[in-house]
């Protein structure tokens, strides 16, 4: 049996800009970091210095194997105040853009990858009834002036807010004074941050977000594909515990996918499984091993992710996340090996599957929890930001040349 991926199939790596470029002044993510007390574990800070040291990012992408990057371009220098467009700041993601394609790399961009501009939290963010209009109007002016770009991914996991505020998030928000520390900060409510944005709000004011968006991209760009990302776990169920599994599927997937159908791809991003259980909790399946994330390691889920995400929208998939969070990089190859296995057997059947990419290129800033989490391929010493490429991204890379997994 062939153990070949599709022709034409996309090798890469991922980054969020607040997460990996630094000095995101102007952002709402900048603001609540710097509050005191923080809802954050440390501030961002210079991060991974990506905003300077991109082209040579792009060397050792390329270098590792791999053809595709999918970066983030940063709303908030882009328009950091309501009537002020920084050409300077599209002058350089075109620059990242053509630094990508000197290589051989082909540039994926995120057009909102959690951040905001500081402004637009402080109108209410998703709860902004106009919102969708103000988040085209960026889309258009980005599209339209970055070249070379041939996917777009509108709006990161807008489903997200939903998951994100359990674990340590939902424990340091217990503290009022957390919370009013960065409302200060942010001179609005909570909820005009995305990832504390109400749930309704992103079924409605943020689906209506991506459709403009989508449409503003296409009359920019009518060649592009153009597509939005979900966080989806694989949901699976102990006896009893089905009717949790479903209200989940419900309520944290199938509720955003009902006008996903037309897009030109859904990104799926997939890290773990959870499981339902008789009593009406959902969490890692008892006993199983666990990444430093607190996410069961669970490599079939990306595949199955997949598979469930084009039976239930008809729409062809991209992961556009996977990864492996643990201190050292003793696991991440086999794993990254494992979730690929299934990912082929997956195309081999049939599922309109277009590429990987791994999450992340870099040990980054990982939001509440600060920099202790490490998903990078390429390790940073943030005090020289000298990088230092891992041995699972050697393994991935070797895969990504042959596009095929080792006999």
């Amino acid at each position: 049996m062939t153990r070949a991926f599709p022709d034409g199939f996309i090798w890469g790596s991922a980054t969020a800009a607040h997460q990996v470029e630094g000095g995101n002044v102007n952002s709402d993510f900048w603001a609540m970091e710097h509050a005191q007390p923080s809802l954050f574990v440390e501030p961002s800070d210079d991060a991974t210095d990506q905003y300077h040291r991109f082209a040579d990012d792009m060397a050792i992408l390329s270098a590792i194997g791999l053809n595709a990057y999918r970066f983030s371009v940063e709303w908030a220098r882009i328009q950091p105040e309501p009537d002020v467009w920084s050409e300077a700041a599209l002058d350089h993601y075109q620059r990242c853009v053509f630094a990508c394609l000197e290589r051989g790399i082909t540039p994926v961009v995120t057009l909102q990858h959690f951040t905001l501009p500081r402004w637009v939290a402080r109108r209410g963010g998703f709860h902004d009834p106009e919102f969708p209009d103000l988040f085209a109007r960026y889309a258009e002016r980005a599209a339209g002036r970055l070249q070379g770009v041939p996917i777009w991914c509108t709006i990161n996991e807008l489903n997200v807010p939903l998951l994100f505020t359990g674990g340590l998030v939902k424990g340091r928000a217990k503290h009022p004074d957390r919370y009013a520390a960065a409302e200060a900060a942010l001179g609005g409510p909570i909820h005009g941050c995305f990832v504390f944005a109400d749930e309704t709000r992103l079924k409605t004011i943020g689906v209506r977000a991506h459709r403009k968006a989508y449409d503003a991209v296409k009359a920019a760009r009518p060649e592009a594909r153009v597509g939005l990302t979900l966080s989806i776990a694989e949901e699976v169920a102990e006896p009893g515990g089905e009717a949790t599994r479903e209200a989940r599927l419900r309520r944290h997937y199938l509720d955003f996918m009902g006008d996903l159908g037309g897009d030109d791809f859904i990104g799926v991003q997939t890290y773990t499984r959870v499981t339902s259980k008789a009593d009406g909790t959902a969490g890692p399946r008892e006993g199983a091993p666990l990444t430093t994330m607190r996410y069961e390691d669970w490599p079939p889920a990306v595949a199955a992710c997949c598979r469930w995400t084009w039976a239930q929208t008809g729409a062809p998939v991209i992961v556009t996340e996977s990864g492996l969070a643990e201190p050292g990089d003793l696991r991440r190859g086999d794993y990254v090996e494992e979730v690929l296995t299934h990912l082929q057997a997956a195309c081999a059947q049939g599922v309109p599957i277009g590429g990987y990419f791994y999450w992340s290129l870099l040990d980054n800033f990982e939001w509440f929890y600060g920099y202790a989490q490490k998903f990078g391929l390429v390790a940073v010493d943030r005090a020289t930001q000298r990088r230092f490429i891992k041995p699972s991204a050697l393994r991935l890379g070797a895969i990504a040349r042959a596009n095929a997994l080792p006999a």
